[in-house]
């Protein structure tokens, strides 16, 4: 993936964030951290609105695949990004339980809109290009399908993550192996219980 190329095609006015009605700063910072000029403030502007409380947005699994992006180029704060995909990781797994716990079932039409979806978002060679209708199906899908990408998009690159469980930089080693772990013994959770 070009990833220069893909953040100057990715259609950030269409996707709001936690606290805006469109991503269009998170842009600049992600180039940012792709020239190596990120600082931790901008790490941290990053994660905060890609996930708040718990809750995931519909930027959030595009964030979370040009975190791997990034991670797979070598480039920005690797310890950084792994400990932010653990915090993704840690709120999907949350609402994959409140799922389960609240017996959500997609619906035929869903499972094949996330087909259609998975086409882009899982496309290594992604150029960020989303025509009008990819828009719709991807803003008119079940909520739930943040958390379900997240999960399949984190267990597509598992095998990245554990060889960054040996890398010689103890600070990327470290988150790595925190993340794998949390991915190998997810955090269980008992709703509706006093």
């Amino acid at each position: 993936m070009d990833f220069l190329k893909c953040m100057n095609n990715f259609p950030w006015n269409r996707f709001a964030t936690v606290y805006e009605t469109n991503s269009t700063s998170l842009k600049g910072i992600f180039i940012k951290m792709f020239n190596n000029l990120a600082e931790v403030s901008d790490y941290q502007y990053v994660i905060d609105r890609l996930e708040c409380q718990e809750t995931l947005y519909r930027i959030t699994p595009w964030g979370l695949k040009f975190y791997i992006c990034l991670l797979m180029e070598g480039k920005s704060n690797q310890a950084i990004l792994l400990q932010n995909i653990n915090e993704l990781f840690e709120a999907a797994n949350f609402n994959v339980q409140v799922d389960h716990s609240t017996n959500y079932k997609p619906t035929k039409g869903n499972l094949m809109k996330y087909e259609k979806i998975k086409s882009k978002l899982f496309d290594e060679n992604f150029d960020g290009i989303m025509d009008a209708d990819y828009i719709k199906t991807f803003k008119s899908i079940d909520r739930n399908f943040m958390q379900i990408s997240i999960m399949d998009l984190i267990q597509q690159h598992i095998s990245l993550f554990e060889d960054l469980t040996k890398s010689p930089n103890s600070s990327i080693a470290q988150s790595a192996s925190l993340l794998v772990n949390s991915i190998h013994n997810p955090k269980k959770y008992e709703f509706g219980k006093l």
